[in-house]
């Protein structure tokens, strides 16, 4: 799979694996994944409960989130997901469609960990390749992070 960028060693995004790279996850290390794709999505090769399905057939833990990309990112959504990856065994493997979502939420929830600025995460994430040219996802990534960070 392209776009997949290993956040720190708990933490990898990417974009949307086969069966066939799901199914190779536990001997890459990963114990859980979470899928942010919300069900219909087109080129989605699996539904999410067949994914899941899968992801516990290896036994690895799963978790569905759904993020629309035809509705604004709610901040509510990012909250469930800082604190559910809480609870998931690492390293978790976090995919979307083309890693965008992926990544912008695992660079929101490690930039809250390390206590830095939304203009400072964007940075980080354009120096690992995230390169979002989203400007709606841009502003909202430095705008949740100011809002949620450390005051």
């Amino acid at each position: 799979m392209k776009d997949r960028i290993k956040i720190n060693d708990s933490v990898t995004s990417a974009s949307q694996p086969s069966e066939e790279e799901i199914k190779k996850l536990p001997q890459q290390g990963f114990k859980s994944v979470v899928n942010l794709r919300a069900s219909g999505e087109e080129d989605q090769p699996l539904s999410p409960k067949e994914e899941g399905d899968l992801v516990k057939k290896t036994g690895m833990k799963y978790l569905h989130i759904p993020v629309s990309t035809k509705e604004e990112i709610k901040p509510e959504l990012v909250d469930r997901f800082r604190k559910e990856i809480e609870l998931l065994p690492a390293p978790v493997f976090v995919h979307c469609h083309t890693g965008k979502r992926a990544g912008a939420f695992t660079m929101m929830y490690q930039a809250l960990k390390e206590g830095v600025t939304g203009e400072e995460a964007i940075q980080k994430a354009e120096s690992m390749g995230f390169a979002c040219d989203v400007p709606q996802l841009k502003a909202f990534f430095i705008d949740y992070i100011n809002q949620h960070g450390k005051v």
